[in-house]
């Protein structure tokens, strides 16, 4: 009988633990639109493209993954390449941890996001594809509109490994083009979360 009552309320404790986790999770879609900036040859313009999907499983930590297209361009010309990332990323929300919604009645808050994916680069000069692994860091301040609705900040870094093209479509001479190169770039974008599910934007925000 004791052994009976000791695995009912194991079961009991398991399932009410269970609950209150499934509770405090909280997904969401985002989009943005903003600046792609390279380095080595410093190259930029608005030819950003961003979307996502992230999972916070309760109101510090999450995950997050996402597709982005990056064009770099010579001033006045189409000569160039053509950048296509896709990464999956930690979320740490460091605006909660430091209690940023509670100092502003709840409408201002961010994010810090990390992770590595994979991107293919190409060029307008040369026919192929430039297979690269990435690592990206950024951090996405959020301003509250609705329960269903934020709109997001984001500033990322991102480093491409084993990248092949310098960003104006040239195949790079600087000797390493058996190995690759660590070609670096960043993007500022602005854009908009849209919260899916009954808990709404609660991790973000309350």
């Amino acid at each position: 009988m004791g052994r009976k009552i000791t695995s009912l309320l194991f079961l009991l404790i398991s399932v009410t633990a269970f609950s209150q986790f499934r509770s405090s999770e909280q997904y969401s879609i985002e989009g943005d639109f903003g600046l792609s900036g390279a380095m080595n040859p410093s190259m930029s313009g608005l030819n950003h493209l961003g979307v996502g999907f992230r999972y916070m499983a309760d109101d510090l930590w999450g995950f997050k993954g996402d597709l982005a297209s990056d064009r770099f361009r010579e001033s006045g010309t189409e000569a160039g390449t053509n950048y296509t990332r896709f990464s999956v990323q930690a979320v740490y929300n460091a605006g909660r941890a430091l209690y940023v919604p509670d100092m502003t009645n709840g409408y201002v808050n961010f994010l810090v996001h990390g992770g590595v994916g994979y991107s293919y680069l190409k060029s307008t000069r040369k026919s192929g594809i430039d297979n690269i692994g990435n690592v990206i860091i950024g951090v996405t301040p959020q301003f509250y509109i609705s329960s269903r609705l934020a709109v997001h900040l984001d500033a990322s870094y991102i480093f491409n490994i084993k990248q092949h093209y310098d960003f104006d479509g040239f195949y790079h001479d600087g000797g390493l083009e058996e190995s690759g190169f660590v070609g670096q770039m960043f993007t500022a974008s602005i854009g908009l979360t849209l919260y899916l599910g009954r808990n709404g934007s609660d991790n973000d925000w309350r």
